[in-house]
């Protein structure tokens, strides 16, 4: 849900950056937004690798689950 939430925020406020600073008049009037927008989606991809660093992982215990076959679905495909 974190994420869904996150990338909604950075396409949000990368438009706001963009709208804010460009215009449709010409193409160098609408790369003079991109660029700032760019710069602003670069800087989260950042902050997210930086958040993902500390986060600590998990940990394994070494036991492994069993994997068997599902009995709902033993029959199907079968006529």
């Amino acid at each position: 849900m974190m994420r869904e939430l996150g990338g909604v925020f950075e396409v949000a406020v990368a438009a706001a950056v963009f709208a804010g600073a460009s215009s449709f008049a010409s193409p160098d009037a609408f790369l003079d937004g991109f660029a700032p927008a760019v710069v602003v989606l670069a800087a989260f991809s950042l902050a997210g690798a930086i958040v993902a660093l500390a986060v600590p992982g998990r940990s394994r215990t070494g036991e492994s689950v069993p994997v068997g076959s599902v009995s709902a679905l033993e029959g199907a495909g079968r006529g």
